[in-house]
């Protein structure tokens, strides 16, 4: 038998380098991530040891685990994540990630992540950050979700992120995740087995024995070069076993070598280690003993570091033991007789202060269905859905489920757990328990939450069976709250496929239920409804229980705020649309509806597009875009993909623009809705205006003009999508002025009707340029002079632009050059402010024309600026700190230092006044 020294580290050569480029990089302020997938015992923690031991040890490193026990425990890996982070890093963390996961899960995980990215930020003020977490397939959902949004919003920050897994396609992982591992800057590393020269260096490294090298290439073939299983073999079994031409034998499980060594050790050390293995991969030293009931656990501490049982870090406060491998771990706690093993979560769940750490504990100690412990963790689950903390509520009433000895609670509980899972965004587990929900004899709870799955999942047609059957089936014993969520949801679903009378039906049954405890859409359902089928007044008399201002912490002051924003985007009041957008995003994401919340920021995009400040539309979209993704809300992706384009596309960003146009047309098939096309349809459409091409633009929006169309409301509506003021230029432009009438004189009725006043203005315009076309010079300048006085009723600033241009352009051919050149001058300036390069070229042509010089020295608008650079500017001008600023962009103190720096060298200023100076002059 060989000794069980610890094996050097052998081959692997290539992948250090590689690991060493990518650190390089990162240490050069190009945050990059590295991920490692191989099979249990491949090597993927050696590696990881062998790098942070070279190139990365004088940086600061963080390191955490996924457990397979604790998945369900929320924000287990960013809690062991920030263990690492000293006091004054970590000072901005709450009380919850610092220890207190029951009141860490009461945040979401965009949450969560934004304070641990402060965090990150202040760390790495001195050393490069090396962030390491092993095992991230066992990682639980709410870190995964948190961790990619950090991950995400790593731009000159000095991280190297690696990740090691067994699977790096695992269907666990985030979808925002997968595509971070697949991004072209991810450095991704599949181990295999050692070759035979490694092999035989392990050989001589074990010793006394030396094997022939056709003895190890035997080895090699029969494990696979697997070194966990090759050193299990040499340790095992004597020379002559393993040479000759007999059958080589199986390597004893890894499990019953660390038993055998745990064996070995006296009674003190081995309860240590086991009572270790029920705490985690890592534990307070004094909890461990207290746990295995250990009188001397320093000795018993040194006695297993030297059987390389455990590892201790007398650097922590308390001091911490760990396992040296995960698999080390999982041997010795599947090793243990299930009764010691209970008896150990038992002793660890009565010593615990956190209520669902204790619960956790009860759980794994349980033999079978427990009743009351069942009804502990439903209890729970309900204090933390009353919170909005629906992971926690989840991962609770999941485990309940499976206590449960009552088959009718058991299938509630469930449910409830699917319901949410849903609210939390993660949509991929529920997606995995759908088949386990689904009964022979399927109940009106049963119902709602399928069809809330469906509908969450893109399933419209089996999202609609499902909600109807919700309310067909219900009997006195269905709750009215099961009947509420079904009828909120089912009217959701037909604002996404704008059928606003079933919009308004639905909100109708469901606010006429008793309200929930929760914030509902049902308010603003409602509304959104009756202002898409023209009755916008009706529309805001039913949102007349808002305040202007004030608070937004009940149902009472949020209900209904999202809907007053988007009317008042859609009627052309854009200062006070910003306001309650921006105020209905920050209340949902605190606690609210995830969804409603993402909805707000795509139409806050789209209202600082319209309101000209596009610096502003490029973040909240990107924001927008990148909240979508990280939480796999499938539903608004189309929108705000979309509206991301629209300002990029005025600035002729074409790339940019085309690559979120398409996201949004992609999005929109898969839903198979008309409203979600239109928006992606007219971002493509916008471009190709941009761009002049107005035969592209008519292929894009000419098929919304078929009347197979059934549900036009939301497409025809003014001011919700700008689809019809795009077609008619267009066609005009290219002469089909007799199909131009019969695109704009609906769109003109209906902005009269409804007193739009930027829907006038375009329609003005757009009638103007028909005239002008036609050869009607007096209809045309009327038309023109009819939008300028719209303009004094809305807060448009795009729209006006446009119809400066449009009318000066038309008063030069007029031959009056100088009333030409004062309408010019007006969209000059916007476009040159907007950076619209497309509509500034061809306004300086005009005035070119006019005979009018177009050079204007003093100005600019920080042309040279990006619109990260401007927005960081802007908050910098206002008084925030770095970290203030830092938090509203949810962004790293690091990012935001670097925008600043790359801002005062372009302006030629050193300080903040000489900002404060230069947004001033040209405001």
């Amino acid at each position: 038998m060989r000794q069980t020294s610890e094996a050097p580290f052998l081959g692997r050569h290539e992948e250090l380098a590689r690991m060493d480029t990518w650190l390089d990089r990162a240490a050069d302020g190009e945050p990059r991530i590295v991920v490692i997938d191989g099979t249990a015992g491949i090597g993927k923690t050696s590696l990881i040891r062998r790098f942070l031991a070279g190139k990365a040890r004088d940086c600061r490193v963080l390191t955490a685990s996924g457990e397979e026990l604790e998945q369900d425990l929320a924000y287990g890996l960013i809690t062991q994540l920030r263990s690492h982070l000293p006091a004054a890093a970590g000072a901005a963390l709450p009380e919850t990630v610092q220890g207190a996961p029951a009141d860490t899960a009461a945040q979401d995980p965009i949450s969560v992540g934004a304070v641990f990215l402060d965090a990150l930020g202040r760390f790495q003020d001195r050393k490069p950050v090396v962030l390491v977490i092993d095992d991230i397939h066992w990682a639980d959902t709410p870190s995964l979700h948190a961790l990619t949004f950090v991950l995400r919003r790593l731009r000159v920050d000095r991280v190297l992120t690696v990740l090691a897994t067994r699977d790096s396609s695992d269907p666990r992982l985030p979808q925002g995740l997968h595509r971070l591992i697949q991004d072209d800057t991810t450095l991704r590393l599949t181990l295999e087995g050692l070759g035979v020269p490694e092999l035989m260096a392990l050989n001589a490294a074990l010793g006394p024995a030396s094997l022939p090298r056709r003895t190890m290439v035997r080895l090699r073939d029969h494990t696979l070069g697997n070194p966990l299983h090759v050193k299990a073999l040499l340790q095992q079994f004597p020379a002559d076993a393993l040479g000759g031409r007999a059958v080589l034998p199986a390597p004893r499980r890894y499990e019953r070598i660390i038993a055998e060594r745990l064996a070995a050790c006296d009674s003190g050390t081995r309860r240590l280690v086991q009572a270790a293995s029920v705490l985690g991969m890592s534990s307070p030293l004094h909890l461990a003993a207290e746990v295995g009931a250990v009188a001397e656990p320093l000795l018993a501490l040194t006695r297993a570091n030297a059987g390389e049982l455990l590892e201790d870090d007398p650097s922590g406060t308390p001091p911490q033991v760990a396992f040296p491998h995960p698999l080390l771990r999982a041997a010795v706690y599947r090793g243990l007789e299930p009764a010691e093993r209970s008896h150990l979560h038992r002793v660890a769940a009565a010593l615990t202060v956190d209520p669902w750490i204790a619960l956790q504990h009860r759980v794994h100690a349980a033999a079978g269905p427990d009743g009351r412990l069942a009804e502990d963790l439903a209890e729970f689950a309900a204090q933390q859905s009353a919170r909005g903390a629906w992971s926690a509520a989840a991962s609770a009433s999941v485990a309940a489920a499976r206590l449960a000895a009552e088959p009718g609670r058991q299938a509630r509980w469930l449910l409830q757990g699917v319901e949410y899972l849903l609210l939390a965004g993660d949509v991929s587990q529920a997606a995995e328990l759908e088949q386990t929900v689904r009964g022979p004899a399927p109940d009106a709870e049963r119902h709602y939450v399928l069809g809330h799955l469906a509908l969450t999942t893109g399933r419209l047609g089996e999202a609609r069976r499902e909600l109807a059957a919700c309310w067909d089936t219900c009997d006195a014993t269905t709750g009215p709250e099961t009947l509420r969520k079904a009828a909120e949801q089912m009217a959701w679903l037909c604002l996404i496929q704008g059928n606003a009378p079933r919009i308004i039906r639905w909100a109708e049954r469901g606010l006429a239920l008793p309200p929930g405890e929760r914030s509902s859409f049902l308010r603003d359902s409602l509304a959104i409804g009756l202002a898409i089928s023209g009755d916008y007044e009706q529309g805001m008399r039913s949102l007349a229980h808002l305040p202007d201002t004030g608070p937004r912490d009940t149902p009472q002051q949020l209900d209904g705020l999202l809907a007053r924003g988007m009317l008042r985007l859609w009627n052309g009041q854009l200062h006070e649309a910003r306001r309650d957008l921006k105020e209905a995003f920050d209340a949902h994401r605190r606690g609210g509806l995830p969804y409603a919340a993402l909805v707000a920021l795509g139409f806050l995009t789209d209202a600082a597009y319209r309101a000209g400040q596009w610096d502003e539309a490029i973040a909240y979209g990107t924001h927008a875009v990148s909240l979508a993704e990280d939480t796999d809300q499938i539903s608004i992706l189309a929108v705000v993909h979309a509206v991301t384009a629209y300002p990029l596309a005025g600035r002729g960003d074409f790339r940019a623009a085309e690559a979120h146009a398409k996201s949004a047309a992609e999005h929109a098939r898969v839903l198979s809705d008309v409203n979600d096309s239109a928006f992606a349809a007219t971002a493509h459409a916008l471009i190709h205006a941009a761009r002049g091409e107005h035969e592209e633009v008519i292929e894009q929006l000419s098929p919304f003009l078929s009347p197979e169309i059934v549900h036009r409301y939301g497409i025809e509506e003014p001011g919700l999508v700008a689809w019809r003021p795009l077609l008619c230029e267009a066609l005009t432009r290219t002469g089909r002025t007799a199909e131009a009438q019969l695109v704009l004189a609906p769109y003109e009725q209906r902005a009269a009707e409804r007193n739009r006043p930027l829907e006038q203005v375009a329609a003005a315009r757009c009638r103007g340029l028909l005239e002008e076309t036609r050869g009607h010079a007096e209809a045309a300048g009327q038309a023109f002079q009819d939008g300028l006085r719209h303009c004094a009723q809305g807060d448009g600033c795009w729209e006006e632009a446009l119809l400066h241009l449009a009318y000066g352009t038309f008063l030069r051919r007029s031959g009056r050059r100088r009333s030409a050149a004062a309408e010019l001058e007006h969209a000059y300036r916007t476009f040159r402010r907007l950076r619209a390069t497309p509509y500034l070229q061809r306004c300086d042509r005009e005035l070119k024309a006019c005979g009018h010089a177009t050079a204007r020295p003093g100005s600019t608008c920080h042309p040279a600026l990006t619109p990260q650079e401007l927005t960081v500017a802007r908050l910098a001008v206002q008084g925030l700190t770095n970290q203030q600023i830092a938090r509203e962009l949810v962004l790293s103190v690091k990012t935001i230092e670097y925008h600043l720096s790359n801002s005062y060298s372009k302006l030629g200023i050193t300080s903040r006044m000489g900002l404060v100076d230069k947004l001033a002059r040209d405001a």
